[in-house]
C-alpha cells in the first residue's frame, strides 16, 4: 500500500513573525509622507475658503454699494493651540470669536473656528469700497506643519496667493 504524505499549506510562526515586521517597517515609513499630505490638504482648504470669504466681501461691497469688512480674530492664548475666525459684515469692528449673534444679525457669514493652523496677520480688519472694491491692503500668512501659504490683498483689491514654505502644485512660490 502506497502512503501519500500531504504538506500542510499554511503558515508557520516565524513566517507571520518576518510578514508582520515587514509590514511594520513600511507602515512607520510611510507615516511621515501622510502627515504632509495631511497638513498640505488641510492647509490648501484654508486657503481657497479664506479667498472665497476675501472674494465675496469685495463683491458684496460692490453690489450693496456700501463698505463691507472682512474682520478676523486670532487667538493664541493657549500654549501651542490656535484658534481663529473671520466674518464678513458691513460693521467695521465684528469680533466673530465673542459675539457671532451680533456678526450674523448684520450679514451672515462666519466662519467656523480654526483650530491647528497658525494664523499671522498685518491687519485684523480689511475694508472693501464700493468703488471697485479697493482696499486698505492685508497679508494673511497660514502655517501647519512645514508648509505655509500666504494670501495678500492688494490696494487694488486683487488677491494673490503664494506658497511661503513646502511645494504645492496649485500655488507658486513667494
Amino acid at each position: 500500500m502506497l502512503r501519500c504524505k500531504l504538506k500542510s499549506s499554511g503558515l508557520t510562526l516565524i513566517e507571520l513573525l518576518v510578514t508582520l515586521a515587514i509590514l511594520t517597517i513600511l507602515m512607520a515609513l510611510s507615516i511621515p509622507s501622510y502627515s504632509d499630505y495631511v497638513h498640505k490638504n488641510k492647509l490648501s482648504n484654508l486657503t481657497r475658503q479664506l479667498v472665497e470669504a476675501l472674494t465675496i466681501t469685495k463683491q458684496l461691497a460692490i453690489v450693496r454699494g456700501q463698505r463691507h469688512y472682512f474682520n478676523m480674530q486670532i487667538d493664541n492664548t493657549a500654549i501651542n493651540t490656535f484658534e481663529s475666525c473671520w466674518v464678513i459684515s458691513h460693521i467695521e469692528h465684528c469680533d466673530c470669536l465673542t459675539s457671532h449673534v451680533l456678526c450674523q444679525a448684520q450679514y451672515g457669514q462666519v466662519s467656523a473656528a480654526i483650530t491647528d493652523i497658525e494664523l499671522i496677520i498685518n491687519r485684523t480688519s480689511l475694508s472693501f469700497s464700493p468703488l471697485f472694491g479697493a482696499t486698505n491692503g492685508a497679508s494673511y500668512q497660514l502655517s501647519l506643519g512645514r508648509f505655509s501659504t500666504k494670501v495678500i490683498v492688494s490696494t487694488q483689491g486683487r488677491i494673490r496667493v503664494c506658497m511661503v514654505r513646502g511645494e504645492s502644485a496649485i500655488y507658486g512660490d513667494c
